[in-house]
């Protein structure tokens, strides 16, 4: 009868148990075991910090699951808090007997008694140092073991634990003190951190150095103590001096890595393809080349690797710390005129049209489409001039010339299919010439298809993505390739010469107005593009896209690795010697209709005549009628001699120097009223003072005083030198 009432009594407080259980579950469920978002930490592809951000109280942890942790550290964390972790179930009555019992003998608490899934329980509830409060803790400890695994458990442990200011988790707290990622700390380091969520204010490295070192020693005494370290290595690991990472953490790709936490704003953690040493050193390269900007004038880089489409480097303004630079506003992504950067696309389009060979004779003279009249920007006109040198030359009428050939809708149409897009209402001519609105990042996702056989696919900046999306043709294997040999015949701006010989396709964009300064480059592995310009769109007179962008994308190849890659040419792509005047191939037509002969790159041999102004095709072995009608008032015969009538040349001269004064000279406005201006060149000079260009090649006294810079430009080639004026 007795052993009745015994289990009847057992059985119902064990069924009132239970039920109060179920009761208080229902009433209290587990809170949310991240409240305040996920604090997100950008990394470079080799797992270095570019920039991390806390979560919505300033709190930075950065998720890791064991794995990601050094085994040592794992081993030390459960052997000194809780040893018993996977045999629990949540609560080890054991060592709450024992901290119980060191209460009543001392008076007051010894050890907790906690586990660690106690600990986790009280770092998302927190709660009372009372009875009352531990009670509660237990029973959020056994829900917690119902609801997850003890890897889960162990994985909230690893990413919630203090460590002193607004610093959670291990790995938050292995990069805050020793520059590292969890799973590459060493011993010293990984006891120090078992022990510092115990009392993380008073533990602190950077702050009580000894006393940190003191706790680390027991932890490792303790360690020692359960064979999990030899006598020599305590004797060892006890002597070393706590040594932490004291220089502060670069902050690099600041702007890609604030697009990326608005993008995926729920992420603990982003791996990018970023390059973190070529991103530091590209950093270093535009902090630099402020030293010589204007006063709020920034730059963007942004560099990719063509065989990948990876995005490698991301610089979306000079220097992210530099407010007077408008440090904040990414450049990378904001919507500027391209300036004449479509120009390529164009020409390589009339390339697949059968329109053009690279040796093709164009126009550049004075014309009218329909209303438009374009005109270059050093007012002058070239008249007969090839393709390709029109295109070195960044010439406008000839790319206006063809672009209407083509039209303005099938151009964009064509690169809109590869979600190329611009900014306007209606297409229209002068969007070949910048009046539209594009981003860094487009063009240089376009100018990589000059590298990949005409193809633009989506770019990768995040190294989980697949990139499931396929590549989409906007020019042929061919036109891309001839496009891509026309760009990289041009030389270079005087520089020092690289230590990496590379072939690079390159081409300059001013925007109207001077407020944009464009050049993008392309070699078999890399494309390179750059943007120079105010972020507030006002002018920086007497600046070009060739003297300010292109020397910032040639210094940032030199710090590109050499390409493993050639371009290989096309089977359709021939060398066929044409002539001039028609445009036909040497076999195609008379001797004596042959002015002149040039060899282009064709595209199945095809030849196509030379075109008129208005894009039809010449009919007999003449010059374009609106050409030679201008030639004719410019005094040349009407069968003119392109050897002598053009600037395009088999060979070509491209440097220059000025001849009629030398840096350091002083000149003085009571001696003399007008400098003039002479260079080893004697046409298609562009003459600067102060960056200001001139029409007149001539130097005014008395409009300069003090230091005084004059720069002569021809073609991509600039001679400066500095000279002083006084009263």
């Amino acid at each position: 009868m007795i052993l009745k009432k015994a289990l009847f009594t057992v059985a119902a407080s064990t069924l009132a148990i239970i039920m109060a259980a179920v009761v208080w579950h229902t009433h209290n469920p587990l809170p949310a075991i991240y409240p305040h978002g996920p604090s997100t930490l950008v990394t470079a592809s080799n797992e270095r910090t570019l920039r991390s951000f806390g979560d919505q109280q300033g709190v930075h942890r950065y998720h890791v699951t064991p794995k990601d942790v050094d085994q040592f550290y794992l081993n030390a964390l459960l052997h000194y808090e809780d040893q018993w972790f996977y045999y629990h179930f949540g609560v080890n009555p054991f060592s709450l007997l024992r901290a119980a019992g060191q209460w009543i003998r001392n008076g007051r608490v010894i050890s907790g008694g906690s586990t660690l899934t106690m600990q986790v329980a009280r770092l998302i509830d927190p709660h009372s140092r009372t009875i009352g409060g531990k009670l509660h803790q237990i029973a959020r400890a056994i829900q917690l073991e119902w609801h997850y695994s003890k890897k889960e458990i162990l994985t909230f442990y690893l990413n919630l634990a203090p460590f002193g200011g607004n610093i959670e988790g291990v790995a938050a707290a292995s990069i805050r003190y020793f520059d590292k990622l969890p799973v590459l700390l060493n011993k010293n380091e990984a006891a120090l951190l078992v022990v510092l969520p115990q009392k993380p204010s008073l533990y602190r490295p950077d702050r009580y150095l000894e006393r940190a070192k003191t706790m680390r020693n027991k932890v490792l005494s303790r360690l020692q103590q359960g064979k999990l370290l030899s006598s020599e290595q305590y004797q060892l690991l006890r002597k070393e001096s706590v040594k932490l990472h004291k220089d502060p953490q670069p902050t690099l790709a600041p702007l890609l890595s604030r697009y990326l936490k608005q993008r995926y704003s729920n992420a603990h953690k982003l791996t990018t393809t970023i390059d973190y040493s070529l991103q530091k050193r590209l950093a270093a390269l535009l902090r630099h080349t402020s030293t010589h900007l204007p006063h709020k004038a920034s730059a963007a880089i942004v560099v990719l690797h063509n065989p990948s489409a990876e995005i490698r480097a991301y610089q979306g303004s000079i220097d992210f710390q530099n407010v007077s630079r408008f440090a904040h506003v990414d450049m990378v992504r904001a919507t500027r005129s391209p300036g004449s950067t479509l120009k390529p696309f164009i020409y390589g389009q009339a390339l697949d049209m059968g329109l053009i060979h690279s040796k093709s004779l164009l126009s550049d003279i004075p014309a009218n489409f329909d209303g438009y009249k374009p005109q270059n920007l050093n007012g002058h006109f070239n008249g007969p001039i090839s393709a390709e040198r029109a295109l070195q030359k960044s010439l406008n009428v000839p790319a206006i010339q063809l672009l209407n050939r083509i039209t303005p809708a099938r151009f964009e149409h064509n690169l809109s299919r590869a979600g190329i897009e611009f900014s306007h209402k209606k297409a229209n001519l002068s969007v070949g010439l910048g009046g539209t609105g594009t981003q860094l990042l487009t063009l240089a996702k376009l100018y990589r298809a000059l590298a990949s056989n005409g193809y633009v696919a989506p770019l990768k900046v995040l190294s989980h993505d697949l990139n499931l999306q396929s590549p989409t043709s906007i020019l042929s294997a061919q036109s891309s390739w001839i496009t891509f040999q026309m760009l990289s015949a041009q030389s270079a701006p005087d520089r020092v010469v690289p230590s990496i010989r590379r072939k690079i396709a390159w081409k300059t964009g001013t925007s109207y107005g001077y407020r944009d300064f464009w050049s993008v480059g392309v070699s078999p592995d890399y494309t390179v593009a750059v943007w120079v310009g105010r972020p507030d769109a006002s002018p920086m007179l007497g600046y070009l896209g060739a003297t300010q962008a292109a020397p910032l994308m040639f210094d940032a190849f030199d710090l590109l690795p050499p390409d493993s890659r050639k371009l290989i040419r096309p089977q359709q792509v021939t060398n066929t010697i044409i002539c001039w005047p028609s445009g036909l191939a040497l076999a195609q037509v008379s001797k004596d209709s042959c002015d002149s002969q040039h060899q282009a790159w064709t595209i199945n041999h095809a030849t196509p005549p030379s075109m008129n102004i208005n894009g039809d095709f010449t009919t007999f072995s003449s010059w374009p009628e609106k050409l030679s009608d201008w030639l004719n008032t410019k005094k040349s015969p009407s069968q003119p001699n392109p050897r002598s009538a053009t600037t395009d040349a088999t060979t070509v001269d491209t440097g220059i120097a000025i001849t009629s004064l030398r840096s350091g000279q002083h000149y003085y406005r009571s001696q003399l009223d007008v400098l003039p201006l002479r260079s080893s060149r004697q046409v298609d000079v562009n003459w600067f003072i102060n960056h200001a260009p001139q029409k007149k090649p001539e130097l005014k006294l008395e409009q300069y005083l003090g230091k005084t810079i004059v720069s002569a430009c021809f073609r991509s080639q600039c001679d400066k030198h500095v000279i002083y004026i006084h009263p």
